[in-house]
């Protein structure tokens, strides 16, 4: 896939799942969960030798704070890793930030606050330790954080990051209420003639490049099968050789017409627990990924995570961030 924004849920724009909206603008992404939690990530320009993001992140509601985190390029064989950082603003110094071994810190509110205002002007912002500088592109900060604003209905209002005004605080949009999803365990028992079944239903399912192995016999003859209810299946097949996240999941009718329906080609293997996920690298080094999950309520199968890994600068294996479009509160079933 081309180095870019990956979206789990719409490949460019908003309007995603009930209230979760993402964009790509420049050296910028943004993501707003489906309860107005709002993250935006910046990076180091494409083919940086310094590769470097920042993540400012803000609840909606009245008096939340911007907070902020930094993540260092740690996918080269030998990266620097220091201490710590001074954080340079228009040529000076803006504090010194503390890193953790794997080359990540999160910055005291007061630093959240200034390096969310340079950013709101479009400016870079450098991080240096010695003669190393990391530097994060300001080239689409400011279209980045005025969506925060518009999403979190504070355009225009005293706590907005970009087009402040005099409005007040007190009606800025809510933080909405985290769904809850009572999973229900799929059952494991299995019944005669499940295994034939299986394979009769992968059969019937057209090829797909995401799925080369799908018209394998051998793959096939791998397939698993899982009653949903009494009218209703699950199955799965390996999808590609490589371990991990290499498995098709579909839904389809006990009976023919099976109407096998996709979930994702990229699942792990199922624990019966209820909830299917699915992570896909993306990227020349694998420095972005899409994960996702659905749980199954005992009538259907609810997505219960979206989030993407950010671009793909170079920055971490899977990408510096995980940045949710769909979140939920899953309660585990008996």
């Amino acid at each position: 896939m081309a180095r870019g924004f990956v979206s789990l849920v719409a490949a460019a724009g908003w309007a995603t799942a009930a209230g979760a909206q993402s964009l790509q603008i420049k050296d910028w992404q943004v993501v707003c969960d489906n309860t107005r939690v709002c993250r935006a990530a910046g990076y180091s320009p494409e083919g940086s030798d310094r590769p470097v993001s920042v993540l400012l992140a803000r609840v909606a509601g009245p008096g939340a704070p911007v907070t902020a985190e930094l993540q260092l390029g740690v996918l080269d064989a030998r990266p620097p890793h220091p201490a710590s950082v001074v954080m340079m603003i228009g040529g000076r110094s803006a504090g010194t930030i503390r890193l953790d071994p794997n080359n990540h810190a999160e910055l005291p509110l007061a630093q959240s606050a200034a390096l969310a205002k340079a950013f709101a002007g479009g400016a870079d912002v450098a991080f240096s330790a010695g003669k190393a500088t990391w530097r994060v592109s300001g080239s689409g900060a400011a279209e980045a954080l005025q969506q925060i604003d518009d999403v979190q209905g504070r355009t225009g209002r005293t706590s907005a990051l970009v087009r402040k005004g005099n409005g007040s605080d007190a009606d800025v949009a809510l933080r909405m209420s985290l769904p809850r999803l009572n999973a229900q365990r799929i059952p494991a028992a299995s019944q005669p003639g499940d295994d034939a079944l299986a394979v009769r239903v992968l059969a019937t399912i057209q090829s797909n490049p995401d799925c080369p192995l799908l018209d394998d016999g051998s793959a096939q003859a791998k397939g698993r099968l899982w009653h949903l209810d009494p009218n209703r299946l699950l199955v799965s097949q390996p999808c590609r050789a490589a371990a991990g996240n290499a498995n098709g999941y579909w839904t389809a009718n006990l009976r023919p017409p099976y109407d096998a329906r996709a979930m994702t080609y990229w699942g792990a293997d199922h624990d019966g627990s209820g909830t299917i996920t699915a992570q896909r690298l993306m990227g020349e080094r694998g420095d972005c990924s899409s994960i996702e999950a659905w749980t199954w309520n005992g009538y259907r199968f609810e997505q219960s995570l979206a989030a993407s890994g950010g671009l793909c600068r170079g920055v971490k294996a899977g990408g510096a961030w995980q940045l949710p479009s769909v979140v939920a509160d899953v309660v585990p079933g008996n």
